[in-house]
């Protein structure tokens, strides 16, 4: 019987390289945040890429005020010494005020004093030096910061940047976001709250009940199935859940007067049940370790991406097999198409087609 190995090592369990944040105001307790759309893409199952929209509301005479902004040093199988001073997986960190683009400084900090003094502790070279000797377990963080003149009235902000997204042997990707830092401006809250979560087609992922209560919250664009998830910490699953598998869209989800209690966490196993007890599971992704056991196994793995794409089998018995996954979500009108498929699924079902033509030579 055939057995497929395809992994992918992490020699210290994962690599955490960083976490999407707000902005916060220093300080501040008259400007409030009216409005914030918060869009987060995953790119290539390599970087996340954030753009934020803010609307702020100044009461009175406009003012210059310090905002900043927190990353979180790398850590586990990664290097987190900076470069160039900044945070060494983080990219294209812009803001523009009232379209103005605003200069920004990056201070290496071991504390928040920040927060409430205004005044920025920064590492010296000595202590960057102390504090990356071991470059898996950095012991710092930086503070991305920036002085913002907000005028009378209305106020708009466009923040964009994109990280390294993280993984695990366990985990093909895990990311959060902080939300809870919205509530330090003026009204301790956001009025009004658009998240906009796009992953890609064809992902299984799961989204932490940390900040809402059911899936009546999230409104799927496109097609896709959603489960809730009770939380099991020996299966890796800390909060309850939801279970998302997404054949088609991404997610929004809207919330009016939102004060949010906990962040955005978001995640994906290498397995599509990895929270259940199974003999064979089918990996998310194709260059992941996977085995199989019988020969319909096997022909069931050839097939996967038709079926994540909704393929209706003429072989009633794989048709069998696959409506009984839970991710499983049928399109009449699919058509299979190799030419179609993505450069990754090609190479594997090229993988299976030479290892048949290697067992048929063997006979």
């Amino acid at each position: 019987m055939l057995l497929f190995y395809f992994t992918s090592a992490h020699a210290n369990d994962g690599a955490f390289y960083a976490k999407g944040n707000q902005l916060i105001p220093i300080l501040e307790k008259t400007i409030s945040l009216q409005k914030e759309i918060l869009t987060i893409k995953k790119i290539d199952n390599e970087w996340i890429d954030v753009t934020v929209y803010y609307e702020l509301f100044n009461p009175g005479k406009a003012k210059t005020i310090l905002v900043g902004f927190e990353a979180e040093s790398p850590s586990g199988d990664v290097d987190g010494t900076p470069v160039n001073g900044r945070h060494p997986y983080m990219q294209d960190f812009t803001v523009n005020l009232n379209n103005l683009i605003l200069n920004y400084d990056v201070a290496i900090i071991n504390d928040s004093s920040y927060l409430k003094t205004g005044q920025f502790n920064t590492l010296n070279k000595e202590e960057i030096e102390i504090a990356s000797e071991d470059v898996n377990a950095v012991q710092f963080y930086y503070a991305y910061h920036f002085n913002a003149t907000f005028k009378n009235g209305l106020n708009t902000i466009v923040h964009t940047y994109r990280y390294r997204i993280s993984s695990s042997v366990e985990m093909v990707y895990d990311f959060s976001y902080i939300l809870t830092a919205a509530n330090r401006w003026a009204n301790k809250q956001i009025n009004d709250f658009t998240l906009i979560l796009d992953l890609g087609d064809y992902e299984t992922f799961y989204v932490d009940k940390t900040f809402f209560k059911s899936q009546k919250d999230w409104l799927i664009n496109g097609i896709a199935k959603v489960l809730d998830i009770k939380s099991n910490p020996e299966r890796l699953l800390n909060n309850d859940a939801l279970k998302f598998h997404i054949q088609k869209g991404d997610l929004h989800f809207n919330a009016k007067n939102f004060h949010p209690n906990g962040e955005l966490n978001v995640f994906a196993f290498q397995y599509f049940n990895f929270e259940s007890e199974t003999d064979f599971a089918f990996p998310i992704y194709f260059q992941e370790q996977h085995s199989a056991t019988t020969e319909f196994e096997l022909k069931a793995l050839q097939n996967l991406p038709y079926a994540r794409r909704g393929c209706v089998f003429n072989d009633p018995k794989m048709q069998a097999y696959f409506e009984q996954q839970e991710w499983y979500l049928a399109n009449p009108s699919y058509i299979p198409n190799k030419d179609q498929l993505t450069e990754e699924e090609k190479k594997w079902l090229e993988l299976f087609e030479e290892n048949k033509e290697e067992e048929e030579e063997e006979y």
